[in-house]
């Protein structure tokens, strides 16, 4: 689930972002593993829905492992993508 959900991440900062530099992250503890993924591109605004399948696509797979997606972005910031699932 992990591995769909970074890749799926990584497909959409090539389609969308135009970013530079593409950070990808993971860190574990005893009660849960952490994925983040950031990049330094042109970001948007999470709020607005665009009919997408990605970050929906995300969410659904790690709710049903029972984790948590938190998607930061700006118009012009770059995004980070962080995704909680318990171990």
């Amino acid at each position: 689930m992990l591995l769909r959900t970074g890749q799926e991440a990584l497909a959409n900062v090539r389609k969308h972002a135009a970013a530079s530099t593409v950070t990808v992250l993971l860190c574990y503890s005893a009660d849960v593993v952490r994925l983040e993924v950031t990049d330094d591109g042109v970001g948007f605004d999470p709020a607005v829905v665009n009919g997408g399948y990605g970050l929906r696509g995300m969410r659904g797979r790690v709710a049903e492992a029972g984790g948590i997606v938190t998607v930061c972005s700006a118009p012009g910031d770059g995004t980070s993508v962080q995704v909680e699932v318990p171990v």
